[in-house]
């Protein structure tokens, strides 16, 4: 567009005729590629890289194109032969060294061939000589700088950009690191666990035969807590290999909500649960064991904070399910409140932080997200976001 109009103000405006007919054609060609440039930068974004050797070649058919608009108006003369640095700059940014070498020896002997064979410019009047030449001269100079400043300001918005995008991977690495190890520890510790606990087992069954009447609802539930526990690290084994080797499946929100209830009421009787009123929202997530475990984490923190009870709320938000825990405990404090969930922290005495950072893993790998707001009148929230998944 701006060759065009360059030419036509030179024809027309200056009245200093010009060879259109190779001129235009020049352009015409110049139309077909960034056509077809523009079909190939939107395959990129559909995953399709653009190559270097493509880069390359773009930028070799700018300065074969300059050069023959510049050999049918006055070669080297002409005020705009110093755009032959601007593709040389941006391929010394954008291309191996190689490529930039060859580019740069190609452009010097064009600009050579140009010092001796081109076709002149026709006069200028002149009353116009010297104003409209150094006109051209500014304007070449001003749409070379704007050019390489757009485009280096976009280059280090993108480095910049690369250099977040590498510290948020640095952080998912460490605290996959992290996990890994938790997972390593989890194992051997399932497997110490059970001697333990059959000799809890046992010795409920002897204080069961030895205790009074009013106790008996106390043992009772110790046995049953026992058998919860035996349960617990009886399946975990079977749930990671089935994860291992099946992908994720889809649950309805009414259904999980269900699900999480029922297992936490079994797990902590004495806690009165709240499930808030929602609208049927019969929506599908993706699911896998972990997803449970996550928010009867979050449904456990919250019933150590508050004894009295925790409520469950749940609502849409476009393509998000959200689903709140609710408590009425002291809350997280400031400092920690940016940060639950994404280091092993708690605000409690005798808290490691695990089970927060563990249900954080969790939701982020299957696409959701958690965030903690302080609760009006006292209390917190941990805000658990889900996408909705399409049905199959």
């Amino acid at each position: 567009m701006g060759q065009g109009i360059a030419i036509a103000t030179t024809h027309w405006g200056l009245a200093m005729p010009l060879p259109l007919t190779p001129l235009l054609t020049i352009l015409a060609v110049l139309c077909v590629v960034n056509a077809l440039t523009y079909y190939q930068a939107q395959r990129s974004k559909r995953g399709r890289q653009v190559s270097e050797t493509m880069l390359a070649s773009q930028l070799l058919i700018d300065i074969l194109a300059l050069a023959l608009l510049l050999y049918f108006t006055g070669g080297v003369n002409n005020p705009f032969s110093s755009l032959f640095l601007l593709p040389l700059a941006l391929a010394a940014v954008m291309l191996p060294l190689g490529y930039s070498i060859l580019l740069l020896l190609l452009t010097c002997f064009l600009y050579a061939s140009l010092m001796q064979d081109y076709q002149p410019l026709p006069a200028m009047p002149n009353t116009l000589r010297i104003s409209i030449h150094h006109l051209a001269l500014w304007l070449n100079f001003a749409l070379s700088a704007g050019l390489l400043t757009c485009f280096m300001a976009y280059l280090a918005a993108k480095i910049e950009q690369t250099k977040q995008q590498l510290a948020e991977y640095q952080q998912q690495y460490q605290r996959q690191e992290q996990i890994l190890t938790l997972g390593t520890l989890a194992a051997g510790t399932a497997h110490e666990l059970g001697t333990p606990l059959a000799t809890i087992a046992v010795l409920a069954d002897d204080l069961e035969a030895m205790v009074d009447t009013e106790l008996q609802p106390d043992i009772a539930l110790l046995k049953q807590q026992v058998g919860v526990c035996k349960q617990i690290l009886g399946t975990m084994i079977q749930k990671v290999e089935l994860a291992q080797t099946t992908a994720l499946s889809l649950i309805a929100a009414p259904v999980l909500i269900a699900q999480v209830v029922d297992k936490f009421h079994l797990l902590r009787p004495s806690i009165r649960l709240q499930v808030l009123p929602y609208a049927q929202h019969d929506v599908m997530l993706a699911y896998d064991a972990t997803l449970e475990q996550a928010l009867i984490n979050l449904l456990n923190n919250a019933a150590d904070a508050s004894s009295q009870g925790i409520e469950l709320a749940m609502s849409r938000l476009s393509q998000q399910l959200i689903i709140d825990v609710l408590d009425r405990g002291l809350g997280f404090p400031d400092e920690l409140l940016q940060q639950a969930g994404t280091q092993m922290m708690s605000s409690k005495e005798q808290g490691m932080g695990i089970g927060l950072f563990l249900a954080n893993a969790s939701l982020s790998r299957l696409g959701g997200q958690i965030v903690f707001l302080p609760r009006q009148g006292g209390g917190s929230i941990a805000r658990v976001m889900l996408p909705i998944q399409q049905r199959t």
